[in-house]
Order: C-alpha cells, then structure tokens, then sequence
C-alpha cells in the first residue's frame, strides 16, 4: 500500500507500507526501509498526516 506523508504545509513525501506486525511498521521510504511502533504509525494516520494514494 502506498501512503503520501504530509511533513509540512505542501512539502509530502511517499511512503510504501511494506509489513506490519503487532510490535513493528515496516515503512520503504526514499528506497530505505524505516521501522516504526504500530502507535507511532496509527497516530500519524489519524492526525490526517498520511493518505493512502494506492495498491501497489
């Protein structure tokens, strides 16, 4: 799944969803791959930070 970040104002950025499990996110992101806490990644999402742009 494909997500654009907003990181400020108009500036976004493209993330790719690449696994999730109950204790890690795994985020592709400028070709590298990110970790996160499934908490950090629910509160980006629900600020309305992140749009999902496609399936891909």
């Amino acid at each position: 799944m494909t997500y654009t970040l907003r990181i400020a104002g108009d500036l976004t950025e493209t993330v790719e969803l690449v696994a999730q499990n109950r204790d890690r996110v795994f985020l592709r992101r400028r070709g590298e791959i990110v970790v996160t806490q499934p908490a950090v990644w629910q509160r980006l999402v629900d600020s309305g930070r992140v749009v999902e742009v496609g399936n891909g």
